[in-house]
């Protein structure tokens, strides 16, 4: 499953990012690494808000596509 099937207050585990390169290291730096545990906080202007170690992060559609994640 990816992000982008988790709904308002899902909890996962990120699994793996991929995309291009310059985008991995991206969210790499914004906490998206494998093993993070991720809550879907809500959604605005057609973006998924989560919450990522003590951060909000807001990612559109195709950016939640390539974080596959797993139940926790």
């Amino acid at each position: 499953m990816t992000l982008a099937g988790m709904k308002e207050g899902d909890r996962a585990r990120i699994v793996r990012v991929s995309g291009e390169e310059a985008v991995k290291r991206h969210l790499g730096a914004l906490g998206f690494v494998a093993g993070t545990i991720v809550r879907v906080v809500g959604e605005s202007y057609g973006n998924m808000i989560l919450a990522v170690h003590e951060s909000r992060i807001a990612v559109n559609d195709a950016t939640a596509r390539n974080v596959e994640v797993a139940d926790v």
